[in-house]
């Protein structure tokens, strides 16, 4: 190589350096330019959601699992008083259908009565058929 051609190597390599550590200094020190176009560009989204009706369908959906779970916590807080007041020997008798009492080792046929339902085989299918769709 002639010195012309490696001078010209030699700047055109220092060119790539500057641009990569200008590059690397966005990272380093991000600017106001970025900022300003992070933040336009969260508002876009913003916009967008809230036109789209997503993010209402989106904070809808939480809501009910809000309710959900506060039902679920209140059932096992219910089932854990339970569980308390027999281990401190307050038993309490329940009766069912045909004045039955429930004894422990009914939760088999009671899990397959609630099994039998319509009401939980169309809960379970619909639930069968969102995990499919959602996959």
């Amino acid at each position: 190589m002639t010195k012309e051609e490696l001078e010209k190597a030699l700047k055109e390599v220092e060119e790539q350096r500057n641009q990569l550590r200008e590059e690397l200094n966005k990272y380093e020190n991000p600017d106001e330019s970025n900022v300003v176009t992070m933040a336009a560009s969260a508002k876009k989204a913003l916009q967008n959601a809230i036109s789209s009706g997503s993010l209402k369908n989106i904070l809808e959906k939480v809501s009910g699992s809000i309710d959900f779970m506060k039902t679920a916590v209140t059932s096992f807080t219910q089932i854990v008083d339970k569980a308390q007041q027999k281990l401190e020997g307050k038993v309490e008798e329940i009766t069912i259908q045909g004045g039955m009492k429930v004894m422990s080792d009914m939760w088999v046929p009671m899990v397959l009565g609630l099994i039998q339902t319509q009401e939980f085989q169309h809960i379970m299918a619909n639930m069968l058929v969102k995990i499919i769709k959602d996959s």
